[in-house]
């Protein structure tokens, strides 16, 4: 999200000049690249053209030619960095192909030439992901952004740093051609290479739209906080460095008011595509208009500037016209923004022959605030459904996810992309010690200041990405070697060889085994509801704390609980192949505007016996774009809740963890629990019940709901509801925990000993990611005792499983069935087979190996390896019972053999 800079220094040294499409002159060349499973986790496959395939762990290096070296000539750190990368993921037992992904300078036919020269020098030739930023435009039928203030003042975005131009047709077909040139360019001038490509526009590449103010002088757009940015105060100086969320009183630093912050697109191609918008409801059909930055601000009607930059609430009711014209013109710009990256990504797929990885960053639900109502980053959905989209993309959080001790959060709902087999690709963006001089003097966002450090967060950053499934590009920003240095070559050497026991550690993941864990709380963040909240002052001058703590702070939060957090959107639950089998906790943060469908999957997937339901503040507060009602959260959480009078500050006392917390101001509207029949958690100060849990009966039991009718709940009250929930938990409170399959890892918030707790005894337990081997931790047990930290450190365990399979048929006396062990998933093993009983009782007949293909067991478990086996057994009377057991193949230093069950001869 901070990557303007270097954006601007490519800006000064390309001119925004217009490039002809070039036809292409012969098939594609490259890879055939695709999503597939290994040992139970997502990894990029590769297949050359009249070659082999391999499977990769989606961990690479990204280079910004778009950077100041660069453009004057200067490649050594591009080079070397390179270089660093393909020598550092060489090793085949890592399973990290040679991968880099480029931003391009240009988009010219001569700069992409140049590039190619430099990866063909390369030794391997690395395979590459196009990383291009659509700054171009067409000469003839674009359209500048236009933003509107408060005052219906419009500008012009072309000067600014966000999103010149909108994306009307001529610029999406322009784009389409450019895509297609690029594309066809770069195979043809680095064949058999290119296996993806990532588009980037508007905000820093990252296709969101913000708040801006307006710089007179200069006639250009600035970001907010931007010392340019002032702002005349009656009776004083004028005041600077303004915020949209600040000063609705003058209190706060800033000019009053709110008419000097533009929200877009204001475009003619934009209003006029809202009004045939296939989303915009009967109702706004007679007379349809866009809606203003006043009512997308939830502003009274009527009432003259400054007061009319005053929001009514946090919530766009739709029972208000204006209201609901304001959220469906917020949706209807994330629909806008998705429809444009998908007819894009679908060019670069028919290019291609379908054959490369198409990405763009997108769904920010976590990093955007307060910006987020009017972003376009609401309609991930219809990027995850897409057949042309592969992989989203986005920086991991700028907030405490930079600092040791702390967890590694995304700035989006992840977990999402694999039920459509997709990834989600985190950016690691970390200033390294390598960002600054010997004697560093920390740039913005910079944590880490020497080596030891600056590994210890990328080491936790790709455990907790690999065991989470997801991509990791590591993006050296600036271009000026944050991942490797020429005049630091020990430094930088000696930070890859660390790297490299992770990257070995991520491919010991096993999710198929016995013993396999699944977490067991999982967050559904609703990508609707933010459409339906006041652009810029949600809560006056509290604005920025609410948006805050309605899902970044929490996340950050969720992250310490000490067990892993799964992130879904809320509309996941409409689908089929999501198995909530291991969730006992479900938290729904930010459930606000629940049309009937999800309502419906609400009822049967997540009411279910045993499990918890937390839902915070407005859950359920609109249905169907009805008006809001306390009695449609009542409908949802099954919780009685009433509206509270006056504007309190929200401070509570949480009686269950013996704390005092919670927003500390007034939001309107607020809520208390009035439900007799519900149990009392906490209380206002200022009166009325804040957090109650109700055990509510459904088919086959009772399920939990705990309303929390404020935000902001503290961490140690996370933690209890999800111990009462029967959360198993690895770790104290603190602790960051990302666990699944076979594999946890720890990071710790603070020095000391701590114990961890494993969710079973198990035969063998390791400690992994070390250099050069994993260590034996202990064998039968669930618990590792007294296991020193450091702040800041990550130490992950790994467990073993026994062999499991099938006995599948017995029919006369042929035997059929399948036997794996997943701890050494390529290796074929063998059944022993017992006559007339099981062992001890029965007759050896000896070792049968398994010795017939069943790919559906391997795409099953993502394994290789033959596993089936079929056979005939010897002197088997009618009714002789013959029974199976699965070898172990590491012998006696294994987990023992598996009983696979028994059958009788017919």
């Amino acid at each position: 999200m901070r990557r303007l800079l270097a954006i601007l220094f490519a800006l000064v040294l390309v001119p925004l000049v217009p490039i002809p499409p070039t036809a292409s002159a012969q098939p594609w060349s490259g890879p055939t690249s695709t999503i597939a499973n290994r040992n139970g986790r997502k990894v990029v496959q590769l297949c050359d053209q009249g070659g082999p395939c391999r499977t990769t762990t989606p961990f690479f290096m990204a280079l910004n030619s778009q950077s100041v070296p660069v453009g004057n000539g200067d490649w050594s750190y591009f080079d070397y960095q390179a270089r660093l990368a393909a020598a550092n993921t060489a090793a085949s037992d890592m399973n990290v192909a040679p991968m880099l992904q480029v931003h391009l300078m240009s988009t010219s036919d001569a700069f992409i030439d140049q590039l190619a020269g430099k990866l063909n020098a390369l030794n391997p030739r690395p395979y590459l992901m196009v990383r291009m930023y659509l700054q171009d435009a067409p000469a003839f039928g674009r359209e500048a952004v236009k933003m509107k203030d408060l005052q219906g003042n419009v500008r012009d975005d072309t000067n600014g740093a966000g999103h010149p131009w909108s994306l009307n047709e001529a610029w999406l077909a322009y784009q389409e051609e450019q895509v297609a040139r690029v594309l066809t360019r770069m195979d043809t001038s680095y064949p058999g290479r290119v296996m993806g490509v990532l588009i980037a526009y508007a905000n820093g590449g990252e296709w969101f739209y913000r708040p801006y103010g307006y710089d007179d002088t200069a006639g250009k757009m600035l970001d907010w906080g931007d010392p340019r940015l002032c702002g005349p105060v009656p009776g004083a100086a004028p005041r600077c460095g303004m915020f949209p969320w600040t000063n609705d009183s003058g209190s706060q630093p800033g000019a009053i008011g709110r008419h000097h912050f533009y929200l877009g697109d204001y475009s003619a191609s934009a209003e006029t595509g809202f009004c045939s918008w296939s989303g915009l409801p009967a109702s706004l059909l007679p007379q349809c208009r866009s809606a203003t930055p006043t009512e997308r601000n939830n502003a009274v009607p009527g009432q003259v500037p400054p007061v009319s930059g005053a929001a009514r609430g946090t919530i766009l009711d739709p029972a208000d016209p204006d209201s609901l014209r304001a959220a469906k013109y917020n949706q209807y710009q994330s629909s806008r923004t998705t429809s444009a990256i998908t007819r894009l990504l679908a060019k670069a797929k028919q290019v291609t022959g379908n054959r490369v990885l198409t990405a763009a960053f997108y769904g920010y639900q976590y990093g955007l605030g307060t910006e987020l109502p009017i972003s376009g980053h609401n309609d991930l959905a219809t990027l995850v459904n897409s057949p042309s989209v592969d992989i989203i993309s986005g920086p991991y959080s700028y907030r405490e996810s930079r600092l040791l001790g702390h967890g590694f959060v995304q700035q989006g709902v992840t977990d999402t992309m694999r039920l459509s087999n997709k990834l989600w690709m985190d950016e690691d963006d970390t200033r390294t010690l390598l960002a600054c001089e010997v004697n560093c003097q920390p740039i913005p966002f910079q944590t880490v200041t020497n080596l030891w450090d600056s590994i210890r967060v990328l080491r936790r950053n790709l455990i907790a990405a690999g065991i989470g499934g997801r991509a990791v590009h590591l993006l050296d920003l600036q271009g000026v070697g944050w991942f490797g240095r020429p005049d630091r070559a020990g430094d930088s050497e000696a930070l890859w060889a660390n790297l490299q026991s992770v990257f070995r550690a991520v491919d010991k993941i096993r999710h198929g085994g016995a013993n396999a864990y699944r977490p067991q709380v999982a967050v559904f963040v609703d990508d609707l509801s933010p459409n339906y909240q006041a652009a810029l002052t949600p809560a006056g001058e509290n604005s920025y704390g609410f948006a805050s703590d309605q899902l970044p702070n929490l996340v950050e939060d969720l992250t310490r609980l000490g067990t892993p957090v799964r992130h879904y959107l809320l509309s996941d639950l409409t689908k089929g192949n999501l198995d909530l089998g291991a969730i006992k906790l479900a938290v729904l943060p930010n459930a606000y505007v629940v049309p009937s469908a999800v309502r419906s999957a609400i009822d049967t997937k997540l009411k279910t016996p045993g499990r918890t339901v937390l839902t915070l503040y407005a859950g359920g507060y609109v249905r169907d774009d009805q008006a809001a009602s306390t009695a449609s959260m009542t409908a949802l959480t099954g919780i009685t809740v009433a509206k509270g009078s006056g504007t309190p500050a929200l401070t509570q006392n949480y009686s269950f963890v013996g704390q005092t917390g919670g927003p500390g101001y007034p939001l309107t509207p607020w809520f208390t629990v009035t439900d007799p029949a519900a149990t009392t958690l906490a209380t206002y100060q200022a009166g009325g019940v804040s957090l109650a849990r109700k055990t509510i009966p459904v088919s086959g039991g009772s399920y939990t709901s705990v309303y929390a009718a404020a935000p902001k709940l503290p961490l140690a009250a996370l933690r209890r509801i999800s111990e009462d929930a029967g959360v198993h938990h690895f770790a104290p409170v603190g602790d960051s925990v990302e666990a699944d399959g076979n594999m946890v890892a720890v990071h710790a918030a603070t020095t000391g000993y701590r114990t961890i707790r494993l969710p079973a005894s198990m035969p063998r337990v390791y400690e992994t990611a070390l250099y050069p081997n994993d260590v034996e931790m202990c064998r039968n047990c669930a618990q590792l005792a007294n296991q020193a930290f450091n702040e800041g450190d990550t130490r992950v365990f790994r467990w073993t499983s026994p062999p499991r399979g099938n006995f599948e048929l017995l029919t006369g006396t042929t035997v059929e069935g399948w036997a794996a062990d997943v701890d050494v998933p390529a290796t074929s093993s063998a059944v022993a087979v017992y006559r007339g009983g099981p062992a001890g009782v029965g007759t050896y007949l000896g070792e049968f190996p398994t010795s017939t293909d069943r790919p559906d067991v391997n795409a099953y478990f993502g394994i290789t390896g033959v596993h089936g086996f079929r056979f005939t057994v010897p002197n088997c009377a009618p009714g002789t019972p013959v029974h199976v057991y699965a070898v172990d193949p590491e012998g006696a230093a294994g987990d023992g053999n598996t009983h696979l069950g028994g059958r009788t001869c017919t």
